[in-house]
């Protein structure tokens, strides 16, 4: 039995409250330990040198390896110390002692501190302090970090009107209810955008066949079960059918011109489309506000014309761009800035590919293409000499990194051809942020996905005012969203006079994949519809219920004839065993998906993702049907009844469990900055462990009966409340019985 080395009873370890003296009050007590003991070695540092009151460095609070918590602070202080006016100068071991001798162990939050050689301090936490903060937990309930309130819109989830909900929506979906849950719990204003594709081209498709399949469809709507056929039939004869192509083209003008019946067309495509969504969010148990591509259209024109005032459209071969670019010295140019040049400015990345004369020259010079009649041949990736008048953009990046040498020492010529373009000017280039450019207008006057996003993000930042902007996609748009948040910067819509800028986040993520490592499809190879997914799990996790069910009644039958049990099996019904099969195969889905790394790929896999083993929605679920089961089992129905008895975490296994509970808001504050769930599903898990070494103790961790059964029956509680608030961020139910 490894009792807690520094454990005594609450009354004889507990701080009394200097205004109440009262022995139980909780007034001084921060369920955030993480950020306690932050400001704790805060306010040493500056004892020890005041200093760096001006230039404080963040606080490098963490878990240690060795200890409960280790402070990092030292070895950036030694260097921070050593560049002051009157330079301080001490190793990180001195420094480490000298925080630790100015560290105030009053509160009892810390019980020791002790420095190493190579400056990291190790910290041991008090138990009296940790009793305290459960104390206060299971009265109050778990808090969030305490955060500066924001206006955040999270856009996510998607989907196409007319189109099934697929495979590819899952992550978004569920990421982005999660993202929104998080934020909602630390008190944040939140806005859940669902920016549906309801507007473009393809609508000119679907209402000349609504037309000429229904042609009274205003007066008698036909009943359209599956618009994915009627969409199907629709581009077919779209591909095949000129004239109908041609009359799909008229319908689209006639749209966006507010066509009456063409408008009456279009919303009864959407609204069942709206319908089927609707079945897959509610299954997934999430809320989203509709504000799709067609809300954007009427405020394109006024959008397009402030970034035309602020110089930032320019004409290219009839169509209207916006670039973005950054100013460097050519001497001082990174390793991807020559090869960015060479694409840029002499390979028009705003259109077809064509080279300027002066690379052309240059690079046939060099032997990196060579001439053929009228024709300049380039060499490809795979090492082919093609015609670049046939190549794509994708496939210069071989004569781009030749190109880019030519920069490596700096051409003559090619010099004075970017100073003939303006290109270069006092000396610095201009450098492209991308290699492509956003195309606002297209030449044919139309609008693209880059305008409707352009036009989306001034809406958010200026008339929306929201303080952050959350895009949840995958990460094939990482590189787009990138050319709107910086388009955004550069037109001054993220700049607030007193106020913080607007912070633009995409959270991007991988793909989901099938047992062959590849994109998750069906059996005949086409994309997996996502309503077929969440069968799948929840069918599995229903045989599993099921057989699990049999297994138990099988082995309680064989006890009672043994005479070992007297009470009767109680068996869960069949709307019982579906509602708990989709709950459990629900969560299992989403809780495979959130504990990866949302931007690696990964494989689904139904009977993996409800296993008992490992990181797992069921090792988290049957934990808290374990710590809930606890009180029943000691006959106490309402835990309100010892809500206020003592605490005291006899065993060093309690201490770990309580100390684990405390680091929750550290983890939700961690995960609300950089947005990865895994961090909450890492966090669970390890909150799992430590419980299961309490529990799995059985020799010297009674629970029912025991002298200390009311504060194991406490720290339970505290327990389950937690794992039942962090499993509700994922988007995750709980049950009581398994």
């Amino acid at each position: 039995m490894k009792v807690c080395s520094e454990f005594v009873p609450w009354e004889k370890n507990a701080n009394v409250c200097k205004n109440c003296m009262n022995l139980k009050c909780d007034s001084t007590i921060n369920l955030d330990m993480e950020r306690e003991v932050a400001n704790l070695f805060r306010k040493a540092i500056l004892k020890a040198y005041p200093a760096v009151k001006d230039a404080m460095p963040a606080m490098l609070i963490t878990p240690g390896k060795a200890s409960e918590y280790q402070c990092n602070n030292a070895m950036g202080l030694v260097k921070q110390l050593s560049q002051m006016p009157t330079p301080i100068k001490e190793s990180p071991e001195a420094v480490a002692q000298a925080i630790t001798a100015a560290l105030d162990y009053s509160s009892g939050l810390v019980k020791e501190a002790t420095p190493t050689k190579q400056g990291f301090i190790n910290i041991s936490i008090g138990v009296g302090y940790v009793q305290r903060a459960i104390s206060k937990l299971v009265r109050s309930g778990v808090s969030p970090p305490a955060v500066e309130k924001q206006k955040i819109l999270v856009d996510f989830s998607s989907p196409n009107i007319a189109k099934v909900m697929h495979v590819g929506h899952l992550r978004s979906t569920i990421i982005g209810d999660s993202i929104c849950r998080l934020l909602e719990f630390c008190g944040h204003e939140v806005l859940r955008v669902n920016h549906v594709g309801d507007w473009g081209t393809q609508f000119g498709m679907l209402i000349a066949h609504l037309k000429s399949e229904s042609p009274d469809f205003m007066e008698s709507p036909p009943d359209i079960k599956n618009l994915v056929t009627f969409y199907k039939a629709a581009k077919q004869r779209f591909d095949e059918d000129a004239e109908f192509k041609a009359q799909s083209h008229k319908e689209v003008v006639a749209l966006q011109s507010g066509n009456e019946v063409n408008l009456a067309a279009w919303k009864m495509i959407c609204d069942i489309s709206r319908k089927e969504f609707s079945t897959i969010y509610d299954k997934l148990n999430v809320d989203l506000e509709e504000c799709g591509e067609s809300f954007y259209n009427p405020i394109i024109p006024k959008v397009l014309k402030l970034c035309e005032d602020k110089g930032l459209v320019e004409l290219n071969e009839g169509a209207k761009i916006i670039s973005a670019t950054d100013k460097k010295e050519l001497t001082k140019l990174s390793k991807t800035d020559p090869e960015r040049i060479i694409a840029y400015y002499m390979l028009n990345p705003k259109g077809k590919v064509k080279i300027n004369p002066v690379l052309a020259e240059l690079a046939t010079k060099m032997g990196f293409a060579k001439k053929e009649g009228d024709s300049l041949l380039i060499q490809t990736a795979a090492s082919k000499w093609v015609d670049i008048a046939e190549v794509k953009h994708e496939d210069c990046d071989k004569f781009l990194k030749m190109g880019a040498k030519m920069l490596k020492p700096l051409h003559p010529e090619l010099i004075k051809e970017l100073e003939n373009m303006k290109a270069i000017e006092d000396g610095k280039v201009a450098i492209p942020a991308f290699n492509i450019p956003l195309i606002v207008t297209k030449s044919d006057g139309g609008y693209s996905y880059d305008t409707t996003d352009v036009a989306a993000v001034w809406y958010r930042t200026q008339d929306l005012k929201v303080d952050r902007a959350i895009y949840v996609t995958d990460l094939g748009q990482e590189l787009h969203f990138m050319m709107i948040f910086r388009m955004a910067q550069d037109a001054g819509w993220t700049q607030r006079e007193g106020k913080a800028d607007v912070r633009l986040d995409h959270v991007g993520f991988g793909v989901v994949c099938g047992p062959d490592g590849k994109k998750y499809k069906t059996r005949s190879g086409t994309t997996a519809a996502l309503a077929d997914l969440l069968e799948e799990g929840c069918e599995h996790s229903y045989k599993i219920s099921y057989d699990r069910q049999e297994e138990k009644k099988a082995r309680f039958e064989e006890l009672k004839k043994k005479g070992e049990l007297r009470d009767e099996y109680k068996e869960f019904s069949e709307a019982e065993l579906r509602e708990i099969a989709d709950t459990v195969g629900l969560g299992a889905i989403k809780y495979c998906d959130l504990r990866q790394n949302r931007t690696s790929d990964y494989v689904f896999n139904s009977e993996k993702m409800c296993s008992l083993e490992g990181n797992t929605v069921m090792c988290m679920l049957y934990a808290y049907v374990r710590c809930k089961s606890l009180a029943r089992k000691a006959g106490i129905e309402d835990l309100d009844t010892i809500r206020d008895s003592e605490i005291n975490l006899v065993l060093e296994s309690e201490k770990k469990l309580g100390i684990c509970l405390l680091r929750f808001p550290a983890v939700i504050e961690r995960t609300c900055d950089n947005l990865l769930a895994h961090n909450i599903t890492d966090y669970l898990y390890q909150l799992v462990q430590r419980f299961n070494e309490c529990y799995n103790d059985t020799e010297n961790w009674k629970v029912v009966g025991d002298p200390l059964q009311n504060s194991r029956l406490l720290l339970c509680e505290a327990t389950a409340t937690t794992l039942k608030t962090g499993l509700h961020l994922l988007g995750i139910k709980t049950v009581d019985r398994i």
